[in-house]
């Protein structure tokens, strides 16, 4: 797979990780039977570091071109405040402990 820009910023989107997502509903009556049942779909998540827009992709397709990341990288953001790119997850800047605007 190309590299990617975000369709809002057209700044280069970064890789998060493969998940699966689950499949299936939870019903009243059959409570997640139907979910043991329908499977999960394996998906490759990207986000823009600048508006933090999400985009999903079938994660086979996306495993044949990029076989060299690892599976627990995590997108970067930079902090407002100083500057510094930390893990988008980070509640806060471990520099300046600005609060993480993403969360």
């Amino acid at each position: 797979m190309q590299k990617l820009n975000c369709p809002r910023c057209d700044v280069p989107m970064e890789f998060i990780k493969r998940e699966n997502v689950q499949l299936g509903k939870t019903g009243i009556f059959s409570g997640d039977w139907s979910n043991i049942f329908a499977g999960a779909l394996d998906v490759a998540i990207f986000t823009c570091p600048q508006c933090g827009k999400l985009e999903l992709f079938r994660g086979e397709l996306y495993e044949q071109t990029q076989e060299n990341l690892a599976s627990d990288h995590i997108a970067q953001t930079t902090c407002p405040t100083c500057g510094t790119r930390h893990d988008l997850d980070d509640p806060q800047c471990p520099r300046c402990r600005t609060k993480n605007p993403r969360l």
